[in-house]
């Protein structure tokens, strides 16, 4: 029995080495590919040293934007403990910052105002998208007598169908159970 995880785009853009990784990164027109994957998808890359990494919109919406005071650069953030104790602040004076109530503290202030609690603890957190994992309901057998290999795509069915144990079946196809009913799975390595 087969399981596969499907990949979100976020696993795939940030995974190193795959393709998508590759016209984000190593690529001549890799700054067009980012900015149509950012009108597509939304959220936006960052430069985490050499490698640029996509920053998905739920992770946007969950994070924080401050910015320099003296040199205007944009730093996004989304742990307000981790980014204040990196930067000398205090995560209670950074949600002055983005309540409003505060203009500057320590040569920061807030890019966008949004609602935040006055203690440590932020807001409404958005849900990322559950990832789905397939499994396949098939494993290839060999018959032990005839040397027969087969494919078998729905272990109870095929139970079913030739009236056997499916639950022996599956331990068999998990590798439990040795062989059952003449069956074995099937190792290609075996001579």
């Amino acid at each position: 029995m087969e399981i596969h995880k499907l990949k979100t785009v976020e696993d795939d853009v940030n995974r190193r080495g795959s393709k998508l990784w590759t016209k984000m990164n190593d690529n001549s027109k890799a700054a067009s590919a980012r900015a149509a994957f950012v009108a597509q998808y939304g959220g936006f890359f960052k430069k985490e040293g050499r490698y640029w990494v996509w920053v998905s919109q739920v992770d946007v919406n969950n994070g924080y934007w401050l910015k320099r005071v003296d040199s205007e650069e944009k730093v996004f953030f989304s742990n307000m403990t981790e980014f204040g104790e990196k930067n000398g602040l205090t995560p209670v004076k950074i949600c002055e910052l983005l309540n409003g109530k505060r203009k500057t503290y320590k040569g920061w202030t807030a890019v966008e105002l949004r609602a935040v609690k006055d203690t440590v603890g932020s807001h409404e957190k958005d849900k990322k998208q559950e990832v789905k994992v397939k499994s396949y309901n098939g494993a290839t057998f060999q018959n032990i007598d005839t040397k027969e290999i087969f494919y078998i795509e729905n272990i109870s069915e095929y139970a079913k169908l030739h009236n056997i144990n499916k639950s022996n079946l599956y331990k068999v196809a998990v590798g439990k159970m040795k062989s059952y009913k003449g069956l074995k799975l099937y190792n290609p390595l075996d001579v």
